[in-house]
């Protein structure tokens, strides 16, 4: 049973699987690579192990889509914000916003 949740050599968390071929009589042989130590490696797995790796690596990319979006919508508010502000003091008129004349 192969430990497709850990790499070996740094113990990061972020393996990345590269491709799978199926093993005759013994699950799929998979090449794995560490995108923190650099490392290589190529383990033997079940099918049901891949999939759950699948599964980790799906909820890892929601989450972090999820702090993106977040990310955004905060510095979008923040941009509004220091909008408003400029637009209340007098700072900002349409002039601003017109074409560069050539």
């Amino acid at each position: 049973m192969a430990d497709l949740s850990r790499c070996p050599r740094c113990g990061s968390a972020l393996l990345q699987p590269l491709r799978s071929r199926p093993v005759p009589d013994v699950g799929m042989l998979v090449d794995l690579r560490c995108p923190e130590c650099f490392a290589w490696m190529q383990e033997t797995c079940s099918r049901a192990e891949l999939a759950a790796l699948d599964r980790s690596q799906a909820a890892s990319r929601e989450a972090l889509v999820g702090a993106y979006e977040q990310s955004i919508a905060e510095s979008m508010a923040l941009l509004a914000d220091c909008l408003a502000a400029a637009l209340a003091l007098d700072l900002v008129d349409a002039d601003d916003f017109a074409r560069p004349q050539s």
